[in-house]
């Protein structure tokens, strides 16, 4: 007696393999910190100069949802990013909610090669890590969080990409962007109606990069620079940005004592650095920085003895007027001439699995105060990390890192995407 037995034949889905045309993510944070102040510096004097009973603790928080949708046919593709947010101060009770769009443009393949943006979209131009003079279409990056999202402009490009089978010349590419300024579009990027220029060029000569930029205005305010990268062994690259600037906006300390501003000629930017991928698996970062718009020393410490001449005044009126241009222009990154840059980043160290921590100080050469950062992350989950990073200030009071209102942040970092 034989049987036959029927077997069902194999069969699937193809449509459930197929890329969907819409993706959405969300990352959501939640983030306290904790700060012991530097009460005795100057930035917290002009701050709280009528406030005697600010506390010696200061804790905030906040809550942070960053959503991204992605949509694709085609040669259609459409981008969108924002920043949900709400934060709490305690020293000044204080609570703020804030909706902001990060990115939102549209992106359109005519083939290839050709290319066209249109929308609200950050430009990340230049190789250096945690400074880049050449990017002139995006926003500077935060010292103590290189990766965190960053506002773009609206604005619209066209791009254009070839790939060469040559033993010199590799890839080429070309980026032209405008940026207008009208009114309330773009007000953040520079004052004025106008409409701004940029270019870039991309080549990729052996194993170098090589990058040109050029930005113009039609008040024929311009900027030009340089950036490149070369592996000199494959766990070893340098890298370095040069950047021209005609005119600079610099704010002194005139005789009268209070700000004013003056136009510097022929400024410089620039960044040298090098990568260096250990064989126990740490990487090291050095990347020394040249601002010659910067102050100096003598420009610094006239906007500390302004600053102790007004406290001691009394004059409420005076003194608002010089903590408003105080933070609005020694609160920034880079103020002086030059910094020197170092960074450690070791993951799984002995073995603690998940584990990655980093150090890192940025130091300014001409007063010799510092800001040091101890940067702890833990991922054991593919959707969740932890983070705890410790950030302190050090030097003297009449110094750039030593005026700021705080001495030690403690930072803790709760993340989870979906």
């Amino acid at each position: 007696m034989t049987s036959t037995v029927f077997s069902q034949d194999y069969d699937f889905d193809v449509s459930e393999f197929e890329k969907k045309p819409i993706e959405f993510s969300c990352t959501v944070e939640f983030r306290p910190s904790l700060i012991i102040p530097e009460k005795k510096s100057l930035s917290w004097s002009l701050k709280y100069f009528d406030n005697s009973n600010t506390p010696n603790l200061l804790d905030n928080y906040l809550l942070l949802a960053v959503p991204i949708v992605k949509f694709r046919k085609k040669g259609l593709s459409v981008y969108g990013s924002g920043d949900i947010r709400v934060a709490y101060n305690n020293i000044e009770n204080d609570w703020a909610f804030n909706i902001c769009l990060l990115e939102g443009y549209g992106r359109y393949e005519f083939n290839p090669s050709w290319s066209v943006f249109l929308g609200k979209k950050l430009y990340k131009w230049g190789k250096g890590y945690i400074y880049n003079p050449v990017s002139y279409a995006g926003r500077q990056k935060d010292v103590n969080d290189i990766d965190v999202s960053l506002e773009g402009f609206y604005s619209v490009s066209v791009e254009y990409v070839k790939s060469f089978s040559l033993k010199m010349l590799k890839n080429l590419s070309q980026e032209f962007v405008i940026i207008p300024v009208y009114k309330k579009l773009n007000d953040d990027y520079s004052t004025g109606d106008r409409h701004w220029f940029f270019s870039r060029t991309y080549f990729l000569i052996v194993n170098t990069d090589c990058e040109l930029y050029f930005n113009i205005s039609e008040e024929f305010d311009y900027r030009t620079g340089i950036a490149t990268a070369h592996n000199i062994l494959t766990n070893w690259e340098i890298h370095g940005e040069f950047s021209f600037l005609p005119e600079v906006e610099r704010v002194l300390i005139a005789e009268n004592n209070y700000p004013e501003p003056k136009i510097a000629k022929n400024n410089i930017q620039s960044i040298v650095g090098t990568r260096y991928l250990s064989p126990f698996n740490a990487t090291f970062y050095l990347e020394y920085i040249y601002n010659s718009a910067g102050l100096n020393n003598r420009e610094m410490k006239d906007w500390y003895t302004s600053a102790q001449n007004i406290l001691e005044s009394q004059n409420a009126q005076e003194i608002n007027l010089i903590n408003k241009e105080w933070f609005l222009n020694l609160n920034k990154q880079f103020v002086m001439k030059h910094y020197i840059y170092f960074k450690i980043q070791y993951p799984e160290p002995f073995h603690f699995l998940y584990f990655t921590p980093s150090l890192y100080s940025l130091f300014n050469v001409a007063d010799k105060s510092f800001l040091g950062g101890l940067d702890m992350n833990y991922k054991r989950f593919n959707t969740i990390s932890f983070n705890m990073k410790l950030i302190w200030l050090f030097g003297k009071t009449n110094s750039e890192f030593g005026s700021k209102t705080s001495e030690l942040k403690i930072e803790l970092n709760a993340k989870y995407f979906f």
